[in-house]
């Protein structure tokens, strides 16, 4: 019989491919390519990885030897998409539009023997996430058998050691970002982009940080259902996600602007360059 470790990453690799062509029809491109391609939304690669370690989560546990090797190769390739190949991705695109330049200016020769490279390889870090958590989804559909110990630990009301836990944590979350903002104000309120970012994620932690609290809180007034472990797990997995969504937008807004700045230095050089030829 085929091995569940061999399938398992295939189902969400194919589901990930059939999500990507999706989304592509809905925009109103037939591009079939996506069938087999890298890049786009979501990350095949991330839910082929997560879903490999989520089963052997699932059915081997934390302290299994398979479960260490699986979630190791996952980190290794989900940062490599966001990484290495995101920034091979650009590159291609950069090339490509000054191959076209320059054919279209006469500058380049032979333009013909320069071939179109590939521009989508890698992924930002919201389309890794979704397809880890795509991968997540399958291998869980495939584990429903080994949900009991995990859903009788989850469904269970935290101790009062474990609601001390959740009080520090949300009251970190949510003054983190204040204390931040008030050590680096000068620097923030210099740059607008930067600081209309730092405004939602004081907003949002301190929205997070205090239902928290408030899930610790009802934890210990009462075993009601949201004051069972899964509630806290639940808004700390919400900020993981908030807070890599607002690293993610503040890397673009960085890079972009340091793209802004060199092009204008390229056009002041070339200013200056003609002003001294006259």
């Amino acid at each position: 019989m085929l091995t569940p470790y061999l399938y398992v990453p295939l189902v969400a690799w194919a589901v990930a491919q059939a999500i990507k062509i999706l989304i592509e029809i809905l925009k109103g491109n037939t591009d079939w390519r996506y069938l087999y391609a890298s890049g786009g939304m979501p990350s095949a690669h991330a839910a082929v990885v997560c879903s490999l370690a989520g089963y052997a989560f699932y059915h081997q546990g934390l302290s299994s030897p398979i479960f260490g090797v699986t979630a190791i190769l996952a980190g290794i390739v989900m940062y490599d998409s966001f990484g290495v190949r995101r920034s091979a991705g650009e590159q291609a695109r950069t090339l490509n539009k000054l191959i076209a330049e320059m054919s279209h200016n006469g500058n380049l020769r032979k333009p013909d023997d320069y071939s179109r490279l590939r521009e989508i390889l890698g992924h930002q870090p919201l389309e890794v996430i979704v397809g880890a958590l795509l991968g997540g989804l399958v291998a869980t559909i495939f584990s429903l058998d080994q949900l009991t110990p995990i859903t009788s630990w989850l469904s269970a009301v935290p101790d009062s050691s474990q609601i001390i836990i959740i009080y520090i944590m949300g009251l970190v979350i949510a003054i983190t970002p204040i204390i931040i903002k008030i050590i680096y104000s000068k620097k923030i309120k210099a740059n607008k982009k930067v600081s209309y970012i730092f405004k939602y994620l004081i907003i949002g932690s301190v929205i997070l940080g205090m239902v928290l609290m408030f899930a610790g809180f009802v934890a210990k007034e009462s075993g009601l259902l949201y004051g069972q472990r899964w509630m806290a797990i639940s808004i700390l997995a919400i900020w993981v996600i908030f807070i890599l969504i607002v690293i993610w937008r503040w890397l673009n807004i960085k890079r972009a602007t340091r793209f802004s700045d060199e092009s204008i230095s390229i056009s002041k050089q070339g200013w200056l360059k003609k002003a001294g030829k006259k």
